[in-house]
């Protein structure tokens, strides 16, 4: 990921999008300013708390991550298990995770290591189903793969007006 790009732009171009202030998104969430400025100071914050976010702006997000060769292999298996799922339920936060370690051959235990965490931390972030959006980034850049943050329009914003756009951030 180059230096000057910001992991959370995703969400900065939801706000730009969307015409809501940081204070105002803060006000909406039921948490102070300060706490907002923080998440976008480090440019980091959980999975589950940017889908919030993006929520209360009118978005949906989907992520995930793969290399190039196997992201038809991705998608059939995501496709297979939304059918084994069924319509009513959703798959887990992690599951695009789940499955990018499966296809690429990464071991939890590995991962851990190269990310510098231990074991347990790895799986806390499996059994908790969220984890930091920075360590989605490095484990893209370690493995070679693609981190890709795609929002779809859901039309429920809980305020401002929202264009048709789809905001899509991809890192490399």
């Amino acid at each position: 990921m180059p230096e000057n790009e910001k992991r959370l732009q995703f969400l900065l171009d939801m706000l730009k999008e969307t015409g809501v202030s940081k204070r105002e998104l803060a006000r909406r969430m039921e948490m102070s300013y300060q706490n907002m400025f923080v998440y976008f100071q480090r440019d980091d914050m959980k999975m589950s708390q940017a889908e919030v976010m993006a929520s209360k702006l009118g978005y949906e997000l989907n992520f995930s991550l793969n290399g190039n060769k196997r992201k038809q292999k991705a998608d059939k298996l995501v496709m297979e298990l939304e059918g084994i799922v069924g319509d009513n339920a959703k798959l887990q936060r992690l599951a695009f995770l789940q499955i990018a370690m499966k296809l690429n051959g990464i071991e939890r235990k590995a991962l851990a290591q190269q990310l510098e965490l231990n074991y347990t931390g790895v799986n806390r972030w499996f059994r908790v189903d969220d984890i930091a959006i920075s360590y989605l980034f490095k484990i893209a850049e370690l493995y070679g793969l693609k981190l890709c943050i795609s929002s779809k329009k859901t039309g429920r914003a809980k305020f401002g007006e929202i264009s048709s756009n789809e905001v899509t951030k991809e890192s490399e």
